[in-house]
């Protein structure tokens, strides 16, 4: 816990002048390197003991000093929407809670120029570390980043020129996609539309990729004017509003069901789908991706593991910073589970 102006609190020198011990030995337990450099498990104990009964406070202005960095780690997320950045921080904390190291969220909200200005203020303090989810725009300043030897780890998406270069921590949602579709054609839906957005990141296009092969499991095709992938600068409204023209435009091929790329996309399609007087799920079946917050009033989606994927890239970034492991690492969690809720319930 953070200590607030007024608290008494203790030094590092005064903690080793109270035990009788060098600075040295105190420096090394408190930095959690006591073992590494040989000091007795009594005396550890002992110099964590007195630590938490005498408020010890970390220097963290005289380590910033002293290593020329911050304390502080860059977190650029894309806004603060819906639940996702609070998911993200909720599994960094499990990390971040037990290091000196200091968080500090910002969001660039798929827009270039505001994220080249996060990125230069993240330079500029000298921060420890980046997490990001990565806009492609900026893929020429995460280059000059990773050369320049700073950790930095992509959450959530990568730039597949810059997979050779920059860790990351993605999510592998195949078997949840085949699970998705398979439940739909099972269902009775035969023409299942995607709505995406046209995006290079590895992540968006794997999702395309995979529900592609989805249909192809059950012996459906890919019907060309049922996939619409607008331009991710686009509004999620306008996103949505320019699919379902183009889905409906002609009644007898319009879809039965709808594939979203996430629950953002998924959940104006609703709203927009009951303006149009389309009946969800009796009309048309809609299933979302992220099983964020809204997707429990009865929005069909698949589980996004944000809350483990936030938590793996801290450990990966804290492991880059202490040098434990060289870039890039690329980890994955895959999923097969698929949450069948009133939006995909079959055709009556």
């Amino acid at each position: 816990m953070a200590n607030l102006p007024g608290d008494r609190t203790i030094s590092g020198y005064q903690l080793a002048k109270r035990l009788g011990l060098s600075h040295a030995t105190v420096s090394f337990v408190l930095n959690g390197i006591g073992e590494k450099r040989k000091i007795s498990k009594a005396t550890i104990s002992r110099v964590l003991a007195a630590a938490k009964q005498l408020n010890y406070a970390p220097n963290r202005f005289a380590r910033s000093l002293r290593s020329q960095r911050s304390g502080m780690i860059s977190v650029i997320l894309p806004n603060f929407k819906l639940d996702w950045a609070e998911r993200v921080m909720l599994g960094m904390r499990k990390l971040f809670d037990h290091s000196e190291l200091i968080p500090f969220v910002t969001t660039h909200s798929f827009e270039e120029d505001r994220n080249r200005r996060e990125l230069r203020s993240f330079l500029e303090r000298r921060d420890n570390g980046l997490i990001t989810l990565p806009t492609i725009g900026c893929a020429p300043i995460y280059r000059e980043i990773a050369k320049s030897s700073l950790p930095i780890v992509f959450l959530g998406d990568e730039i597949p020129e810059l997979t050779p270069l920059i860790s990351s921590v993605m999510w592998d949602p195949r078997e949840s996609i085949r699970a998705a579709v398979a439940h739909l054609a099972g269902s009775g839906r035969k023409r299942i539309a995607f709505l995406g957005i046209d995006y290079p990141g590895l992540g968006t296009l794997h999702r395309f990729k995979a529900f592609q092969e989805a249909l192809h499991r059950q012996g459906l095709a890919l019907q060309r004017h049922l996939v619409s992938r607008p331009a991710a600068s686009e509004t999620a409204e306008m996103i949505v509003e320019t699919s379902l023209n183009q889905f409906f435009s002609k009644s007898k091929d319009s879809p039965d069901a709808i594939f979203a790329l996430n629950d953002g996309l998924a959940l104006p399609a609703l709203d927009a789908l009951q303006q149009r007087g389309i009946r969800v799920p009796e009309d048309v079946a809609v299933v979302g991706m992220g099983n964020l917050t809204h997707s429990f009033l009865g929005m069909s989606t698949i589980p996004e593991p944000v809350e483990e994927m936030a938590e793996m890239a801290a450990r990966l970034l804290l492991d880059l910073i202490e040098q434990k492991v060289k870039p890039p690492i690329h980890k994955s969690i895959s999923t097969s589970e698929f949450i069948s809720r009133h939006t995909s319930d079959p055709k009556t």
